[in-house]
């Protein structure tokens, strides 16, 4: 009798359906990329800027928001007038990126760009970068010279 292939949940997620955040990244990881193709990371920049409007946060409280959210631990490394860079870890970014090196973190992202642009009043944006071992680390920066319209 020959073995079964691997299905998807074998190759992404083996052993999580214990894991409370299963539900979490099976929408989050397989669903979305495969209905949404090419316009992924756009639309889930878009959603974590829309999400950061609906839940507002202060530069205090986005780590415990991070957390509660489980979008990782997230650490403040590094802060100026324009620019803020923080770095994004921990077991849920572990387990995303060792289920698919490819993992998206824009709506992480977004939500960041989004809260500093309320602060400032600035247009801002912001792009993440994964750097080794399961650190993803994310660039927020405001343009000084580009104030809302608001």
């Amino acid at each position: 009798m020959s073995k079964p292939a691997k299905n998807d949940y074998d190759q992404f997620f083996q052993g999580a359906a214990a894991d409370e955040a299963w539900p979490v990244l099976l929408l989050r990881d397989v669903l979305l990329p495969n209905l949404l193709e090419r316009d992924l990371h756009d639309i889930l920049y878009w959603a974590g800027k829309n999400l950061a409007i609906k839940f507002p946060q202060t530069t205090e409280s986005l780590v415990h928001f991070f957390e509660v959210s489980d979008f990782g631990n997230l650490v403040l490394t590094k802060q100026t007038a324009d620019k803020t860079t923080w770095k994004l870890s921990g077991p849920t970014i572990s387990k995303r990126l060792a289920a698919d090196q490819d993992a998206d973190f824009m709506l992480e992202t977004g939500f960041l760009a989004q809260t500093q642009q309320q602060t400032t009043g600035l247009i801002t944006e912001a792009e993440y970068k994964l750097r080794n071992k399961g650190i993803i680390e994310i660039m927020v920066v405001s343009d000084s010279n580009q104030p809302l319209p608001y």
